[in-house]
C-alpha cells in the first residue's frame, strides 16, 4: 500500500512510522521545512517539502498510484483542501483527515472524506491514559459497523504482562493495530509480541466484546470514555 501523509507534525510522523513498520510505502509532505527536517531524523528519506493543497505537489508525491491520502496538519482548512483534491480531482480510494475543531466534522464528510478523527478525542484519550490506570477510550466507529476503534493502556500489574499476544484469550473479531511503548515508539504487533506493561494498545473490536477485551488485557473492570 502507498500512503501520502500531509503534515509532518507529531501525529503525522507517528502515523507514518506505524505505516512503515507495517510494511507500507509512505511519503510525508509539509509546507514547513522545520518539521520535515525533524521527521527525517525518525523516518529517513520519505519526506517532501511542499504545499499539499496544490495539485502539482500531490502529483510530485505520486498521487496517481496512492492507495490512501491522510491529512494530519494542525489546520482544518489545509486538511479539507487536501481531502477535496485527493478525492475529487484524483479519485483516491481512501481519504481521511484529523479534524482539529469538532464543528468542522460535517464539512469534511460532505467534501468526500471517507473517515475523520477528532483531535479532541485523541487529546481526551491521552489525558485519560495519564490520569487513570486502565481506561479504554473509544476513538471512533469503523465503517458504520458495530466495531469500535479503541485505545487502552496496559497496567504494570496486568495478567497480560510478560505474555505473548498470541497466548491471550482475546475476543473474536479483534484486530490489534498498533502497540505504542512507554517511550512512544509505535509498532505493529504479531502473535509473538510480548506486553511489558505501560504500553498503549490501539485495537479494532466489536462493541459487544469490549468487556472481554478489557479483562483479557487488564484482568479487571474498565472505564470507557466515549467519543
Amino acid at each position: 500500500m502507498y500512503v501520502i501523509i500531509a503534515g509532518a507534525g507529531a501525529i503525522g510522523t507517528r502515523f507514518a512510522s506505524a505505516q512503515i513498520n507495517a510494511g507500507n510505502e509512505v511519503v510525508v509532505v509539509d509546507i514547513d521545512e522545520v518539521p520535515i527536517r525533524k521527521a527525517q531524523t525518525t523516518l529517513g528519506n520519505v519526506t517532501i517539502v511542499g504545499d499539499a493543497t496544490r495539485s502539482e505537489t500531490l502529483v510530485n508525491c505520486g498521487i496517481e498510484r496512492a492507495d490512501a491520502v491522510i491529512a494530519l496538519t494542525g489546520d482544518d482548512g489545509t486538511n479539507l483542501a487536501v481531502c477535496q483534491l485527493a478525492k475529487q480531482e484524483f479519485n483516491v480510494d481512501t481519504v481521511a483527515a484529523i479534524v482539529n475543531y469538532s464543528h468542522n466534522a460535517e464539512i469534511f464528510l460532505r467534501a468526500g472524506a471517507d473517515d475523520i478523527v477528532n483531535r479532541t478525542d485523541i487529546t481526551l484519550a491521552n489525558l485519560t491514559g495519564t490520569l487513570l490506570q486502565h481506561p479504554m477510550a473509544e476513538l471512533m466507529n469503523i465503517n458504520n459497523r458495530n466495531d469500535k476503534l479503541v485505545t487502552m493502556r496496559i497496567p504494570a500489574d496486568a495478567p497480560s504482562v510478560g505474555r505473548q499476544i498470541g497466548e491471550l484469550a482475546l475476543p473474536y473479531g479483534l484486530i490489534i493495530a498498533i502497540v505504542i511503548s512507554e517511550t512512544g515508539e509505535p509498532s505493529v504487533p504479531t502473535e509473538s509480541t510480548v506486553l511489558n506493561g505501560g504500553e498503549e494498545v490501539i485495537s479494532s473490536c466489536p462493541q459487544e466484546s469490549l468487556d472481554e477485551l478489557a479483562y483479557a488485557l487488564t484482568g479487571r473492570g474498565w472505564i470507557t470514555v466515549a467519543t
